[in-house]
């Protein structure tokens, strides 16, 4: 690997940096850290992903959630894997999907400043009543019926996600190879740590993009249903699902005040509410419960629910603990959705 490469690398790592620290300027302590884990994290993702792990002819599964990294709205309780691949080639994704209550792969063909969802296959169709995933991706379909992804050209990512009904600390037993005989040469270190720092700036925009569309659609608030649309201006490091659907806002609150949140219970075969940094990372959620599936919530009598989210305990069943913060995202993540409604939200002062 030359030497302007890894200066490009160190580069990219130090420019980002600073984008980022200015964004934070004179707020506190918590969110300087948390600016700060951001950067490393998306870093540490951009080189494991596309330096050491970036070779669509040997491809090994990136897992993109730890408890020590998180990106791009992470959900505690999902397992994201990915992987490269190249549509003249074919691939096999195998292994058990132990406790999960769903497992979905999505493939992504690059767009112009997006990523955009292409060949899916959901659960009902990809693993066996023992478990077990046995996916073709690419190449010609099997003629004996087994589960198989086509890819089509700019098809360049697949992603394996699994839902737990708890977080998940260790990779599940899954792998993915290439299973044809071409010949395909190496990527040279050189285009694979060029890909690492193209896709870390890549994280760092997606993400300000995002937060800054929030913001301006609404605070503390979902946006009316006749507001304009507001889109991020780019997401080159984000990777929508066709199996999800997502509602969230930008929450941003004063001392002593909390979000309450009461919604009816939505059909769906997942569902979970999500504070999230300005970074679109959770807080640590080992220590600070800033999550809960639908599952967890003690619902109402009526069989509605409510939310209470900030940064003090409310002595409340259903808190999203902040770990701190007074500004971020709130986020709902519907899993193979049948309907959702949009909750009502209030500011309310303690």
């Amino acid at each position: 690997m030359s030497d302007d490469v890894v200066l490009a690398l160190a580069s990219a790592l130090a420019e980002s940096r600073r984008t980022v620290l200015d964004i934070v300027k004179g707020l506190d302590a918590v969110e300087s850290q948390r600016a700060t884990e951001f950067v490393i994290s998306a870093y540490d993702l951009a080189v494991e992903m596309w330096y050491q792990k970036g070779d669509a002819g040997a491809p090994h599964f990136t897992n993109w959630e730890r408890p020590w990294r998180k990106y791009g709205g992470d959900n505690p309780t999902t397992t994201y894997l990915s992987a490269p691949v190249d549509p003249e080639h074919v691939y096999r994704i195998h292994g058990n999907i132990g406790d999960a209550v769903y497992a979905g792969v999505q493939v992504y063909t690059r767009g112009a400043g997006y990523n955009a969802p292409s060949g899916n296959i959901s659960d009902q169709n990809l693993v066996s009543a023992d478990g077990n995933i046995d996916l073709t991706v690419g190449g010609e379909q099997p003629t004996d019926g087994s589960p198989w992804l086509p890819l089509i050209k700019d098809d360049y990512l697949v992603m394996l996600r699994l839902y737990h009904r708890k977080p998940e600390y260790q990779t599940p037993d899954m792998s993915i190879e290439r299973v044809d005989t071409a010949l395909m040469p190496a990527l040279s270190a050189d285009e694979r740590a060029h890909r690492a720092a193209e896709f870390f700036h890549d994280e760092i925009l997606s993400t300000i993009a995002v937060t800054d569309t929030l913001r301006a659609a609404g605070v503390n608030a979902y946006p009316p249903a006749d507001a304009p649309v507001h889109r991020p201006r780019y997401t080159g490091a984000l990777f929508p699902t066709l199996d999800n659907i997502y509602d969230g806002f930008y929450v941003k609150l004063n001392p002593g005040q909390e979000l309450r949140i009461r919604g009816t219970v939505p059909t769906a075969r997942y569902v979970s509410f999500v504070f999230y940094d300005r970074w679109f990372n959770t807080p640590d959620f080992a220590v600070n419960r800033c999550y809960r599936t639908l599952a967890e919530v003690e619902l109402s009598a009526d069989g509605t629910y409510e939310l209470v989210l900030g940064p003090e305990n409310p002595d409340h069943p259903n808190w999203l603990d902040t770990g701190g913060l007074r500004e971020g995202i709130f986020s709902i993540r519907y899993l193979l959705p049948q309907e959702r409604v949009l909750p009502e939200v209030k500011v309310v002062t303690r």
